[in-house]
């Protein structure tokens, strides 16, 4: 008889490390979840994807999982609640829009507190305790802890976003609970987004059949995302932990580690979406990309064009345009324009609208100064590039410089990667201190001997610097072919079936054999699920 007892033990130890690049993920529960949608009648299969999406929201945070169910049952009812007020026929058309105002404004305000409850209550007790010390008045915060739902960050902007698309009439509410439920856990995008619009996850809700041609782009993807993931980004992290971690460096150092998480942080979380597209894609449903060769940006705001999209999309669609066309702004920006002229008022709008994007993308990252400065950091970057673009384009149409030409893509290329690369350092420093002494290092002390001496005793070895190299290598290829607009997938689909298979277990075996996971390396949580 087998030892039942023991049997749940496992399984409960194997659900503790279900997550996108766990051998449980696609060792059962992908194909689990494949088989039992495929065999139920169409019109369960949502009910299947919703179970597979609670299942995993339990496995990585237990009860927490009630919170996700609150927030959707809020919002479905919410919804609805804004489409009556926006078609009630007894009321005036003012009377409407002042009650979808109230409705709106009422529900971001709650669901956006149940956020600060989990994850910035502590920040907050804490920086009203130093303030008050300063101050001299006596306040005592007692340290919560609270853990925090998976992926709170992702769906609550989801939310907000489901909700002012029904206020903006672009969206009909959606009547049905289990949609709703459904669009806020499906399991691909639940724990680093991308961040979805409502009708971009209409096909969750047909049921159609899982399809050939759906399944074979959808693993693709997800081999693509574990390679990116495995083989140089897990690579890369004991190397990061080490210098950012360690208390003796000099401006080399603190520079050279900057880089290595930058390129862990795009391989990582560019990877980790890569895996969750082509999750969702399996089941007919295409996400949004997230990514767009952010390193063959021109400048700080093309690049953030590029990098996390469906965020930056958020902010744009949500803050930015809101309070650019706010009555109070444009009658400010009026007013400044008859008094001090128009070249004034150009200056002063984009700062009041870039403000608050950026300071709301350093928050939503997490309760920490560190965040936050990372935000202001490219507020005035990208409010600088803004207010000079002009001019800049006019001195070179002057100097008769191309804009393709080579010195000025390879000046505008290194310019960018020293200003990413310096945010990267800020944003991982776990204090602003730390990140003001490792900047100042490479002000006064920036020298690589100590790089050069130390290479390998950073915890990557000469095996995983060969690994790591043809990785980044691979990935700049594909990156420049994508960039030029070749397609690629199409280019080996039109390979021979002999060709297409070789390739392909070529690159199974690459993952499974080079991936930094087994004896030696220590499991490595997926950068932007804490986010």
């Amino acid at each position: 008889m087998p030892d039942i007892q023991y049997i749940t033990e496992c399984l409960s130890e194997w659900w503790k490390q279900l997550s996108y690049t766990a051998w449980m993920y696609f060792a059962l529960f992908l194909p689990l979840t494949m088989l039992i949608y495929q065999l139920v009648q169409r019109k369960y299969r949502r009910l299947v994807l919703l179970a597979a999406g609670w299942f995993f929201f339990f496995s990585l945070s237990g009860i927490l999982l009630l919170a996700n169910i609150l927030s959707s049952v809020f919002v479905w009812g919410t919804g609805i609640e804004l489409w009556k007020a926006g078609n009630d026929k007894s009321l005036d058309r003012k009377e409407r829009k002042k009650k979808k105002n109230k409705i709106l404004l009422l529900s971001t305000v709650l669901l956006l507190l149940v956020l600060i409850l989990f994850k910035y209550l502590d920040f907050i007790g804490l920086n009203i305790v130093r303030f008050t010390q300063l101050v001299g008045v006596p306040f005592n915060w007692r340290i919560l802890k609270l853990a925090v739902p998976v992926g709170i960050s992702y769906y609550t902007l989801e939310s907000i976003s489901y909700l002012t698309e029904i206020y903006r009439g672009n969206t009909e509410a959606e009547k049905s609970l289990i949609n709703v439920c459904l669009f806020m856990s499906f399991f691909p995008k639940l724990v680093e987004g991308p961040v979805t619009r409502y009708d971009e996850g209409y096909p969750l809700f047909s049921g159609e059949g899982i399809k050939e041609a759906d399944v074979a782009c959808g693993y693709q993807r997800i081999l693509w995302g574990l390679f990116k993931k495995l083989c140089i980004a897990d690579h890369l992290a004991p190397a990061v932990s080490q210098i950012f971690e360690g208390e003796y460096m000099d401006g080399g150092v603190a520079i050279f580690g900057a880089f290595l998480f930058t390129l862990q942080e795009y391989m990582d979380f560019s990877g980790s979406i890569d895996v969750a597209i082509g999750s969702a894609r399996i089941f007919g449903v295409r996400l949004p990309e997230n990514f767009r060769q952010p390193f063959f940006a021109k400048n700080a705001s093309d690049f953030w064009r590029r990098w996390h999209i469906t965020l930056g999309r958020f902010f744009r669609d949500y803050i930015f345009y809101p309070v650019a066309l706010a009555r109070p702004v444009t009658r400010f920006t009026k007013k400044v324009k008859d008094t001090l002229g128009k070249n004034a008022a150009k200056l002063i709008t984009p700062a009041i609208a870039l403000f608050p994007v950026w300071l709301a993308n350093g928050v939503w990252h997490g309760a920490r100064w560190s965040y936050i400065f990372y935000g202001m950091y490219y507020f005035v970057i990208v409010y600088i590039e803004t207010v000079l673009e002009e001019p800049v384009q006019k001195l070179l149409e002057r100097l008769h410089i191309m804009e393709n030409s080579v010195p000025l893509r390879v000046f505008r290329y290194l310019k960018l990667m020293l200003i990413v690369v310096i945010g990267e350092m800020f944003f991982r420093a776990e204090t602003l201190s730390q990140g003001f002494a490792m900047f100042k290092l490479i002000l006064t002390d920036l020298r690589f001997d100590m790089v050069i001496d130390h290479i390998q005793d950073i915890g990557i070895d000469r095996y995983g610097y060969i690994v790591i190299i043809v990785g980044i290598i691979v990935v700049s290829l594909v990156e420049i072919l994508k960039e030029a607009g070749i397609p690629i997938r199409a280019g080996l689909e039109s390979l021979p079936l002999p060709c297409r298979f070789i390739f392909w277990y070529v690159c199974i075996f690459f993952v499974i054999i080079f991936g930094a996971y087994g004896t030696g390396y220590d499991s490595v949580d997926l950068l932007y699920a804490q986010f």
